[in-house]
């Protein structure tokens, strides 16, 4: 893997983010340390969601500016930031490194400049354009092993100190390394942007060795006169800018498939609270490190040091400095444990809500609450961490309980069928879109997702059902291949938004009314369940609204009682798209029928676009599937011969129906 560092601060992360843009569109398998001391975690993330698809990464390498403060740049146009190359020894862990300003472009790939070899060298770079006795810092080949062996990070910090540099912190590497530099071609690092100043100084030499050459692997512009500047003269302003303007997902895509349902929000299995009144706090940042599954929210009613701020280089830790109102309350109401892990006076008022609600509490003995009576409160000694750890992360795991309420299926069949409900049922695919994924039949779409979520947090309306998948109390009745996909999937994918529904205090019908056997671990009331939804059609009229390869009840008796059938054909991927289309169609056949739907997440969003109807709507799903395997006494899901079947997602070798009854029940197809 080839290690790359950059260093620069929040001001100049368009600039960054350009550099890195240019070096992965031409390389993969990089790991690239961005030293800073203010860049927001949440850009590494995101970054890092596109560039693990190459097996690559950014990492967050967070510098206090403290350090840097007193370091003196000699030129307007640079930052004491650029003085964090010096801490490359600190902060990077591998051998060999290359370090780039950010005010360049990668333009090739850099395996030949990696396989390079030091020799007795310290580093790597290119001869200066303006004072080729000198080498340009603006790229390094960096034996870091030998750095850290010689310990030159408080020799260059100090020499940086001095006021009188002529050249900052090039300056400060020619004369600590002076010939311990070995000399890059100047290919790589093609220095730009002194071209007027060399014209109207008959400066020859540096034009001269420009033109020697044809192909430059990294280009460097190294004057004010930048690309990104309003205006520039520099010959290869546009040559920035085709970088700037990249798509990741256009960068990726050069390497293979890119895959936009990876780009989403971390997730978490629980929420751990710290709310401190100092930046001492007992072992967090090894917590931190040890429980990447648990996000550490740390609060203050202050401002916060650099002892905390550091840790937003850690994907889950999120601080909240000068906490305030309903912020603070959220944070509360979401903690899944409290750690009473800093130093200095506790806020008391905190700890008593935190009781008042039964979370757990976790201490060490040295920042323990010596005068707290409280049965869920545990201390661990100070080296205990990992055995903090582990208890932290078992009572989390052992409690994912939402406090959201489903009826059983019996008692939501009885709603139906008392009261004539119509119904809408959500499943883990609609989870999935509210989250930002797409899914096999339907691609993600904003406007869809946002009309899901809706109609979940608002709950039952106008007699109409909704549904959630039973699953909040135990998974007991269900077998191993289920419970361990809400254990292992559902419930830590989708944490936050199940809090959202949970504080609604709503209450649900169950999804399952449609999947009463094949995932049960006892199937012996899988038939009453069947006979009892038979009901639903008994001696109806129905419209029945479905993907085109669907066909339920085909070759099954399961709408056998019905009185008649009418069915309208639909898009089997991505029908919301057809949406108005379907809409219309079911307005023109509706008559006094009984309207099933078997349309997956578009079904949801019709039973609420058409509630002017006075038809029944049941958004049935797969109902056909579970029927076909309770009938042939399936103990796992099989595949279909003549239809679409749940869970095999992609149609693929399904045979022709030459059924005439069939064939005259479609009144609509919608392509």
């Amino acid at each position: 893997m080839k290690v790359i560092a950059l260093s620069g601060d929040y001001g100049y992360l368009n600039q960054i983010e350009t550099t890195i843009k240019s070096i992965m569109a031409h390389n993969r398998d990089v790991k690239i340390y961005v030293i800073n001391p203010d860049i927001p975690h949440e850009w590494f993330v995101n970054l890092n969601c596109y560039l693990h698809q190459i097996d690559s990464c950014v990492i967050d390498a967070k510098v206090d500016p403290d350090r840097l403060k007193n370091m003196h740049p000699s030129f307007e146009h640079i930052d004491s930031s650029a003085f964090g190359r010096f801490l490359i020894p600190e902060l990077v862990q591998e051998d060999k490194v290359l370090y780039l300003d950010s005010d360049l472009i990668v333009t090739s790939n850099l395996d030949d400049l990696f396989d390079t070899d030091f020799g007795d060298k310290l580093l790597m770079a290119v001869r200066d354009y303006n004072q080729i006795v000198f080498f340009n810092s603006g790229v390094m080949l960096i034996n870091n092993r030998k750095w850290k062996e010689n310990q030159v990070t408080d020799s260059l910090i100090k020499m940086s100190e001095n006021r009188k540099l002529s050249n900052g912190d090039q300056t400060v590497i020619n004369e600590l390394f002076q010939g311990q530099i070995g000399e890059l071609d100047l290919t790589y690092n093609y220095q730009i942007g002194f071209e007027k100043d060399a014209f109207w100084n008959n400066l020859d030499q540096p034009l001269m060795r420009l033109d020697k050459v044809t192909n430059p692997k990294i280009i460097h512009y190294v004057t004010p006169d930048k690309p990104f500047n309003l205006v520039s003269v520099n010959s290869l302003r546009d040559k920035w800018w085709h970088y700037r303007n990249l798509e990741w997902s256009e960068i990726i895509s050069t390497y293979g498939n890119f895959k936009k349902n990876e780009i989403k929000d971390l997730s978490f299995d629980g929420e751990a609270l710290i709310f401190t009144r100092v930046a001492e706090t007992e072992n967090i940042e090894e917590l931190v490190q040890k429980l990447p599954n648990i996000r550490f929210n740390i609060a203050a009613y202050t401002g916060m040091a650099f002892l905390l701020l550091k840790l937003t280089q850690y994907d889950n830790v999120r601080l909240f400095p000068t906490i305030i109102g309903k912020t603070l309350d959220k944070e509360i109401n979401e903690a899944d444990v409290y750690l009473d892990i800093n130093y200095g006076p506790n806020a008391n008022e905190i700890v008593e809500r935190i009781v008042q609600k039964n979370i757990p509490i976790f201490a060490f003995e040295q920042t323990k609450s010596p005068d707290l009576n409280y049965d869920n409160y545990q201390v661990f000694h100070d080296d205990q961490v990992d055995e903090m750890a582990t208890a932290i992360n078992n009572t989390i795991k052992t409690n994912p309980e939402f406090n959201i309420e489903v009826k059983d299926n019996n008692e939501s069949l009885d709603l139906i069928l008392e009261n004539r409900k119509s119904v809408v049922r959500f499943g883990d695919g609609e989870f999935d879109l509210i989250r930002g994924d797409s899914i096999p039949y339907q691609n993600y779409e904003p406007d869809l997702a946002e009309k899901l979520k809706k109609i979940i947090l608002r709950g039952n309306f106008n007699n109409t059902l909704v549904c959630l998948p039973d699953v909040f109390k135990s998974l007991d009745r269900y077998n191993h291949y289920a419970e361990d996909f809400y254990n292992s999937v559902f419930f830590p994918k989708n944490d936050h938004f199940l809090k959202e529904i949970a504080q609604t205090n709503n209450w649900y019908g169950s999804t399952f009314i449609s999947r009463p056997y094949i995932d049960l671990v006892d199937k012996s009331k899988s038939a009453a369940t069947f006979t009892k939804l038979k009901q639903l059609w008994q001696g109806q009229d129905l419209l029945i609204v479905e993907g085109a390869l669907t066909r339920s009840g085909v070759g099954n008796d399961l709408f056998a009682d019905a009185k008649s059938i009418k069915r309208i054909l639909c898009p089997a991927e991505d029908s919301y798209q057809q949406i108005n289309q379907i809409e219309q169609a079911i307005r023109a056949n509706a008559e006094n029928r009984l309207i099933l739907l078997m349309l997956g997440p578009t079904a949801k969003v019709i039973v609420d676009d058409l509630q002017d109807l006075s038809n029944q709507m049941i958004d049935i799903g797969h109902i056909d599937s579970e029927y076909e395997w309770f009938k042939m006494g399936a103990t796992h899901k099989v595949k279909l011969a003549n239809k679409h079947t749940a869970e095999f997602n992609y149609d693929e070798d399904i045979a022709a129906v030459h059924d005439q009854a069939y064939q005259n029940e479609i009144v609509a197809r919608i392509e």
